[in-house]
């Protein structure tokens, strides 16, 4: 949904409420797990934290607003004769909200597209590092292939493109609109790629479905030395197929951080990944932040009232430090480890896929799966961390086309929860 899309939604309504919600101190109910949401919200009335798994139609019966996070699913049974009128997930898919039943009901809603972007982008890089520094494999003109060029697409697409990689882009919607020059084909980008991720809604209908979009056909075109990453949606990518294809040999490297059977994984599909989360690409503190931050605007818009204070999150700040070698060398720039010993300190992939196994392997994998998500290790934005003060030229320039910040230019003016 568009930004001008979501903005009229919410600007049809005023006319007719405004004056009533500026007399008056909404309740509302917010998932518990949304890190800083009681803050950010609490300047609009009273704030009721609920565990998300709790909130059902009895929870949310006399609330004004919700807040909730994907495993929350909004429709009929769940705001059927309740006070809600108001409807904000801190995520950027939709999945979980039947929006038909909203806009019907007169319920206004928002989401927030875009603000894990960058966090995502973050994850695909660092468990391509991963990769490479198992496979000892440079990254130079290798053929990154992009399926779907949104906000996440887009944004890696860029960052590919400024290590040296070579991108190809695929999104039949945008080619629609844009023209199909700086598009290929599904069927002619697979063969071609060395590397291919993921980053498409889960659509099931329409002109370009994307349910299931990286079938057994798709398989049969992939390299068997291809990497493939998947991050966008479960179901929009045959994990079945994937799995055997990596087991059997016919894929290099397989990413899984998404499952068609959240919260409960299929064991033997996580066993054949080489990386393997539990949908926690987009998890950084900054997206959470700027999540939120996206459905307090939108509510502010909804309510009449002006931008509450909030009191949430505080400074961060950290210093790289330069990668050696076990003879306390500097790693030279285009060494396959080097990337991986500088991602590693800003994003652990490893340990998240060590703790993820665990969780699956469990004797309750599906409450181990929440938790896991429930409490990621904080974990923030690359703008936020500056070179080593003595970084030579060559270092200076990958650092700065990976997003870090250089010397005193570090962005730690903004606020992280």
């Amino acid at each position: 949904m568009g930004e001008a899309v979501l903005r009229s939604r919410f600007f049809w309504y005023l006319p007719y409420l405004t004056s009533i919600r500026a007399s008056m101190k909404p309740r509302i109910l917010v998932d518990q797990d949304i890190p800083g949401a009681v803050d950010i919200f609490s300047g609009f009335g009273e704030v009721q934290p609920v565990p998300g798994h709790d909130i059902d139609a009895r929870a949310v019966r006399h609330a004004d607003v919700l807040v909730v996070r994907s495993i929350t699913r909004v429709d009929a049974s769940l705001l059927a004769g309740s006070s809600v009128g108001f409807v904000g997930t801190a995520t950027a898919g939709l999945d979980h909200m039947d929006i038909d039943f909203l806009t019907a009901s007169g319920i206004a809603w928002a989401s927030a597209p875009g603000a894990n972007t960058e966090s995502v982008v973050e994850y695909v890089l660092a468990t391509i590092a991963v990769i490479a520094s198992r496979r000892s494999a440079s990254l130079h003109r290798k053929t990154l292939g992009i399926i779907g060029c949104g906000h996440v697409g887009e944004r890696l697409a860029v960052r590919a493109e400024s290590i040296g990689m070579r991108v190809l882009r695929n999104d039949p919607p945008r080619a629609d609109r844009e023209g199909a020059d700086a598009f290929v084909e599904l069927n002619r980008l697979l063969p071609q790629c060395d590397i291919i991720s993921i980053h498409v809604p889960l659509v099931r209908s329409g002109m370009h479905p994307t349910e299931m979009l990286v079938g057994p056909r798709a398989f049969g075109l992939i390299r068997s030395s291809a990497w493939l990453i998947q991050t966008s949606r479960g179901g929009t990518m045959d994990e079945v197929w994937a799995a055997r294809a990596r087991t059997d040999g016919r894929l290099d490297a397989l990413v899984l951080d998404v499952f068609a059977g959240e919260p409960h994984p299929d064991p033997a599909i996580v066993e054949a990944a080489d990386v393997a989360t539990g949908h926690i690409a987009g998890y950084s503190r900054d997206a959470k932040r700027n999540g939120l931050l996206m459905i307090r605007d939108a509510l502010e818009r909804y309510l009449g009232l002006g931008t509450p204070s909030s009191s949430a999150g505080g400074n961060h700040q950290g210093v790289l430090k330069r990668p050696l070698d076990s003879r306390g060398q500097p790693v030279p720039v285009h060494d396959p480890s080097w990337l991986d010993m500088v991602l590693r300190q800003v994003i652990d992939v490893r340990s998240d896929d060590t703790r993820f196994r665990r969780v699956v392997a469990s004797s309750n994998p599906v409450e181990g799966f929440h938790a896991y998500r429930a409490n990621y290790p904080a974990r923030y934005s690359w703008s936020r961390y500056a070179a080593w003060p003595d970084a030579t030229g060559e270092e200076v320039g990958r650092l700065c086309a990976l997003g870090f910040t250089i010397g005193e230019e570090a962005d730690v003016s903004g606020q992280v929860v």
